[in-house]
């Protein structure tokens, strides 16, 4: 899995999918494992396999909000190959649901045509808590 010392690294990754005169205001770092119930049983048949298998349906995610969207990319790589674009108007945001707890911000968002679901890692990159603390706050409409 990716790990980023450079925030400015991500924010140029956004840069081809914003629209003329969109801001980037936040960016972050996350992935989406597969759930415990197919973690617990791999590592249990082999424990090498297990990690193996858990890398490979593990999704990395750099996450931006701007202005007008919130904006996620799923990427292969350390140099961010784009494999997957998921946009969110914020004027028309689906249901979201986020919480941040001592080592992860979570956010969920309950779009049947197009759900997100990842969680951000304090230590992901430098400002990772606090990026993901603001789009959390952004998204769910509490204060930061």
């Amino acid at each position: 899995m990716a790990r980023f010392k450079d925030p400015a690294f991500v924010a140029a990754a956004f840069q081809p999918y914003l629209e003329p005169g969109e801001e980037l205001k936040h960016s972050a770092y996350g992935v989406k494992q597969p759930s415990m119930a197919i973690i617990i049983p791999l590592m249990f048949l082999a424990v090498l396999p297990g990690v193996i298998a858990t890398a490979l349906l593990t999704k990395e995610y750099v996450v931006g909000l701007t202005n007008r969207r919130f904006i996620a990319l799923r990427f292969k790589g350390k140099d961010i190959k784009v494999q997957e674009v998921l946009e969110y108007p914020l004027g028309a945001l689906p249901p979201v649901k986020a919480s941040t707890g001592g080592l992860f911000t979570h956010i969920k968002i309950e779009d049947p045509a197009k759900p997100f679901v990842a969680k951000f890692h304090r230590m992901g990159m430098p400002g990772n808590r606090e990026n993901g603390m603001a789009m959390e706050a952004a998204l769910t409409g509490r204060a930061a």
